[in-house]
């Protein structure tokens, strides 16, 4: 990773300068068709593919989409894809440009504003709650950092960002109420994105994993000040690491 430290926005850069590679360059994603599937059915599945590859910057800002070519690779008709793009288009992440067409959506700065407070301030509950458990044990959790490190050493994208989803998932866990780690992964789509674009430039990546250390440690001395102080600046850094690559890829952010 240090490597890429040298120059954080290699990896990135390459990347667009090749240009929006769009559906051509996805693999094929896995099949839902069976016998009697219902369009709803097969317009969620649709959506479900369209909306992973968007926030994992599979589909980069500015990549065409349209109905004919999102079909046949999904293999689906085109009624239930332009039911997936309608739902795109309301949750952000689609817009349509006249002349143009359809196209992944710029990464909006205000909804990932609106994520951090909503991620701060849940996180921030969850941790308090979590070490006012009697039983609590922080060897998964401690796991996962280091899963998280061994990620970074090796610049392994993929497994960073999968460890750090997981990670604060376990937060969660620990302080009993797991299933709000979904309905906070449903308000981050944005913010996802934008993490993304983050890792793959190796911004702060070392911190990131320092960061989450020390909120382990905090949870394990049951540290309420420490913990929440660094939850609070680990949700907000990337407001921060932001401000280079809104220079770099100005036409990856809505204006």
């Amino acid at each position: 990773m240090n490597a890429a430290r040298e120059n954080p926005t290699t990896e990135l850069g390459a990347r667009s300068n090749s240009r929006v590679p769009g559906l051509a360059g996805l693999d094929a994603p896995r099949q839902l068709r069976r016998p009697g599937a219902s369009r709803g059915r097969i317009s969620d599945y649709v959506y479900d593919e369209l909306c992973e590859a968007i926030r994992y910057l599979r589909l980069e800002p500015g990549a065409a989409l349209s109905e004919p070519a999102v079909a046949a690779w999904l293999n689906v008709s085109r009624a239930p894809v332009r039911e997936a793009f309608a739902r795109l288009v309301e949750h952000g992440l689609v817009s349509v440009v006249p002349q143009v067409g359809s196209q992944v959506a710029p990464i909006s700065m205000r909804e990932v504003g609106d994520a951090v407070f909503i991620r701060n301030a849940l996180e921030t509950s969850a941790f308090q709650q979590a070490i006012g458990t009697a039983d609590l044990d922080t060897t998964r959790i401690q796991q996962l950092v280091d899963e998280n490190r061994e990620a970074a050493a090796r610049n392994d994208i993929e497994a960073f960002f999968e460890t750090d989803e997981q990670l604060h998932h376990q937060v969660f866990t620990l302080a009993g109420v797991p299933h709000l780690w979904q309905f906070i992964r449903g308000t981050k789509l944005q913010l996802d994105r934008l993490r993304r674009m983050n890792l793959e430039a190796a911004i702060a990546n070392e911190e990131i994993v320092h960061e989450h250390q020390q909120i382990v440690d905090a949870l394990a001395r049951r540290d309420e000040a420490v913990g929440v102080q660094v939850i609070h600046q680990h949700s907000s850094r990337i407001l921060v690491d932001t401000e280079k690559l809104r220079d770099e890829f100005p036409d990856y952010f809505e204006s």
